[in-house]
């Protein structure tokens, strides 16, 4: 089962929704009514929906079957509920839209909330997409990577204390058996293969393949 979640980040950033169909739409907070408003019908909504007036509150909550609201003042932001609320269904596949562009802070909280340990079921499920970038975190392992249509780059950030072993196979940049620190970003690299390999012994590693 594929769940897709829409967040309230900046409309700009949203690519075209209607290529991914999802058996299981979730809309956070202002992200529910911005479903709604493409004519998508989400099975959930969620958040503390502090960015909606009380005039589209009522409006989600008469469209919508599920709607959950939380207080705002809460440790988890509105995306990390909806992660593990998505989580809970069993999905195959999940897919986060509108998590990137505006606030820094929400940009960063969105990225990094999934190197949180109650988070880890979710890594290999997980892409963020926007017009311009898709972000995938991965964890120790060898992995088949796959040029996306339409992108140029591809970059590898090391988001734990450090990574060894990081190999990169099919990439313009090749690398073998290296270590990293935290924060080490391995920008521009860029597919000469259709396909890529991926691997590395320990840490976590934040992919992005980007256009101009």
């Amino acid at each position: 089962m594929r769940i897709c979640l829409l967040l309230g980040g900046p409309l700009a950033n949203v690519p075209d929704l209607s290529p991914y169909k999802a058996d299981y739409w979730i809309g956070i907070d202002r992200g529910a009514l911005r479903l709604l408003n493409q004519g998508i019908m989400p099975q959930t909504a969620l958040g503390d929906f502090d960015s909606l007036s009380t005039k589209e509150l009522v409006f989600v909550r008469e469209q919508v079957t599920t709607v959950k609201q939380y207080p705002a003042e809460k440790d988890q932001t509105d995306a990390m509920i909806g992660v593990l609320y998505a989580l809970a269904q069993q999905p195959d596949e999940i897919l986060i839209f509108g998590a990137t562009g505006g606030r820094m802070d929400h940009l960063l909280a969105n990225l990094f909330m999934l190197t949180y340990d109650e988070y880890q079921a979710a890594i290999p499920l997980t892409t963020f997409i926007d017009k311009q970038n898709r972000f995938k975190l991965y964890q120790p392992g060898k992995y088949a990577i796959t040029k996306e249509d339409g992108m140029t780059y591809v970059a590898f950030t090391v988001v734990s204390d450090k990574v060894d072993g990081l190999t990169l196979e099919g990439f313009k940049y090749p690398l073998t058996n290296a270590s990293y620190r935290f924060g080490s970003a391995l920008s521009s690299n860029e597919f000469i293969e259709r396909e890529g390999v991926l691997a590395f012994s320990n840490g976590l590693i934040l992919m992005s393949q980007s256009k101009d």
